[in-house]
């Protein structure tokens, strides 16, 4: 019975583990934009080079942004065929920045989501 029980156990931290990994995600902010992304997905150089670009063109909408974006993630060494999904959060309460999700993992989203606003408010004080 104890080994059943330490088998079991043992079983759920491995799930655990497995799925905190496969949801690895980074956020990288600038003054306007933060842009959170599967670690796999992008370096950290090429997504700052994103949010120059962005940054640049000032604050734009949803439309705008998810259109850009895929005609630019060649120029930027980022396999846009990875991304399966494109999320942008405009500005709030929750939101000092508006927040680009990028998603390789669509099932990833609600977590994705998550990190971005938190993120986001831990870094409020800027």
């Amino acid at each position: 019975m104890k080994a059943r029980y330490t088998s079991c156990v043992l079983a759920c931290l491995l799930i655990a583990a497995a799925a905190w990994a496969s949801i690895n995600l980074n956020s990288s902010r600038s003054n306007i934009y933060r842009l959170t992304y599967p670690s796999d997905l992008a370096s950290p150089a090429q997504v700052k080079a994103i949010l120059a670009d962005l940054d640049k063109m000032g604050p734009v909408d949803e439309a705008k942004l998810k259109q850009w974006l895929p005609a630019n993630f060649k120029r930027f060494g980022i396999a846009g065929d990875r991304i399966k999904k494109v999320i942008v959060l405009p500005r709030s309460r929750e939101m000092k920045e508006i927040g680009i999700i990028l998603l390789t993992k669509p099932e990833d989203e609600a977590a994705a989501i998550a990190v971005t606003v938190k993120s986001s408010k831990s870094n409020s004080s800027d």
